[in-house]
């Protein structure tokens, strides 16, 4: 598998049995998981930065009728990641067989919503950040206390909203449009030997690429939860498929409602969740 994944340029799907299981929750009415059990697949996984697709349905993949198991899976790399992420494993009915069949599915891209605010490292790093904070809290005293601080914390989350839109709003268009004028330059240096203009110009953008290059991988890092990498190693195509895999695990494909009837579009998934919360804040009352 590794030697595979060592020359595999494009998107690679690798979907079956892999006779190991990873999480603790993979193994039923058998011994306990132990990490010598997992440790070798969990390495492959981090070295090559394969990912696990979503699944759907069973949840083992495997049993003697006295043991259950999830060793079959569905495992795609970083390409597939950032070509096609809405995708999930459907695991279905053994039948005959002592493994499940796996399926896989091509899901409806559920449209963008309303994302809650966050507060990326890149943008505390900005030498003006402390100034825009502090402005932000001043002259919003109230009549309340904590009308007051509502209203502080408030106005710092704009403040920092306003930031990150001047600075930080579409930084992989700044690294592309970088990258086209460094080839620009390198190209036109190529027939203008030691000119000193060039040179200059060269070696300020080669910083800026490297500057814009740390705040993607940051943010890339940051949205994709992954702990275990450091910054600096050329790791933002990673981390931007782990922020995808990430982005598709919490997407609800798929739901049944009390009568049994299985929900697939985006907008009846909503209904349902909606009325369900909405009866018991009716039931409570």
């Amino acid at each position: 598998m590794r030697q595979i994944h060592s020359i595999q340029q494009g998107p690679w799907l690798a979907m079956g049995d892999y006779n190991v299981v990873v999480h603790p929750q993979d193994r039923l009415c058998g011994t306990d998981v132990r990490d010598m059990e997992t440790k070798d697949f969990k390495e492959y996984m981090r070295d090559t930065g394969m990912n696990e697709l979503q699944y759907v349905g069973r949840n083992y993949t495997w049993t003697n009728n006295h043991t259950y198991s999830r060793i079959d899976r569905g495992l795609v790399n970083t390409t597939w990641m950032m070509t096609m992420p809405n995708v999930k494993v459907q695991v279905l009915e053994p039948m005959v067989s002592d493994h499940s069949p796996l399926k896989l599915e091509i899901c409806q891209a559920q449209g963008k919503k309303n994302r809650p605010f966050k507060l990326f490292n890149c943008i505390a790093d900005h030498p003006q950040f402390m100034q825009h904070i502090e402005e932000a809290w001043k002259d919003r005293s109230t009549n309340g206390r904590m009308q007051t601080v509502w209203n502080n914390l408030k106005g710092v989350k704009e403040a920092i909203k306003s930031l990150n839109t001047q600075h930080y709003k579409g930084v992989d268009g700044k690294i592309k449009e970088i990258r086209r004028k460094l080839q620009r330059i390198q190209e036109e240096m190529s027939s203008k030997l030691q000119n000193k203009e060039l040179i200059d110009k060269e070696k300020e953008l080669k910083g800026e690429l490297e500057k814009w290059g740390k705040i993607e991988e940051s943010i890339y890092r940051q949205k994709s939860r992954v702990q275990w990498l450091k910054l600096g190693d050329s790791n933002s195509a990673y981390f931007y498929s782990q922020m995808k895999n990430r982005n598709h695990l919490n997407e609800i494909q798929n739901l049944t409602n009390e009568v049994g009837t299985q929900l697939m579009m985006e907008e009846d998934i909503e209904a349902e969740i909606l009325g369900y919360y909405k009866k018991i804040a009716w039931i409570k009352s």
